[in-house]
């Protein structure tokens, strides 16, 4: 890997790994519907006039409409739903430690679709991958219930949608440069969550730190990190672009704890750890 695309790595790795904490910040006070929606509006909001008028690109739209609605549904609507529900009933740790799945999804839906080879080890990992989570909501320090469940059940969904969003966006860059790709498919995701901005509660209802969460995960977790995705998805692929998940259920746990005084138990660091192996597996060449 060149050091530029080592860079922006590391970069988007950082960014996304705060996320987590972001959501869990903001969603329990403003509510998973209204995150979901003004996280869309207000990234959008940043990266369209930073494509058009810095980047010098065309997002066409019109033109390339079915592009920007199906990466928007699969990397913007659908997982920025998931995720903020998931943050109503799961620690910031869990949803971090779930996003290893990104790059298991991704790896597997790439083989058939892109013609990557799937092999044992691709199989073992993903399999490793589902009991590491299995592990951590079994004996995690959160006690299991129906909601608990229904928020992993979210989480994994999201991360699954985003695996093959990532696998969507290498078949989709040929046609659109991939941060008009970004931008548009943002701005179309803004429009479609768009009504959900009619339960954002009352300002009297706000708190500083959830306008702030919220704003960080605006600007910088997804405008700000959609810079260094987009154009490594094109550079090096989608499997390698999410590699970025060897890092961030570490950094995850490592915000909830040092952020939000969440638990960490052994047993989420052995549940992290299959996490981690299983992603290595999957990806290894």
């Amino acid at each position: 890997m060149r050091a530029y695309d080592a860079g922006r790595w590391l970069l988007l790795a950082a960014l996304w790994s705060t996320q987590y904490l972001f959501l869990r910040v903001s969603v329990p006070v403003l509510g998973a519907e209204s995150v979901t929606a003004a996280r869309a509006l207000l990234s959008a909001a940043v990266l369209v006039p930073w494509v058009i008028y810095v980047a010098r690109q065309r997002i066409s739209p019109l033109e390339h409409w079915r592009d920007h609605l199906a990466i928007g549904l699969l990397n913007n609507v659908l997982p920025f739903a998931c995720f903020s529900y998931a943050a109503l009933k799961l620690p910031a740790s869990y949803l971090a430690i779930m996003s290893g799945l990104v790059s298991l999804s991704a790896a597997v839906i790439a083989a058939p679709v892109l013609g990557e080879r799937l092999g044992v080890a691709r199989i073992a990992g993903f399999v490793l991958g589902i009991a590491g989570v299995a592990l951590i909501v079994n004996l995690g320090p959160v006690e299991v219930n129906a909601d608990v469940l229904l928020g992993v059940a979210a989480g994994m969904a999201g991360a699954g949608l985003w695996g093959w969003a990532g696998v969507m966006i290498k078949q989709r860059y040929r046609q659109l440069p991939p941060m008009a790709l970004a931008a548009g498919s943002l701005a179309y995701a803004a429009v479609l969550l768009a009504p959900l901005l009619l339960r954002v509660p009352p300002p009297s209802a706000w708190t500083l730190e959830a306008a702030v969460a919220l704003l960080g995960l605006s600007f910088l977790c997804t405008a700000l990190a959609y810079l260094p995705f987009f154009s490594l998805v094109r550079d090096i692929g989608p499997s390698r672009t999410l590699t970025v998940g060897l890092t961030i259920p570490a950094l995850g746990v490592l915000w909830g704890w040092l952020f939000l005084d969440e638990v960490v138990t052994w047993t989420m660091l052995a549940g992290a750890a299959l996490v981690l192996v299983a992603v290595a597996l999957v990806l290894r060449r």
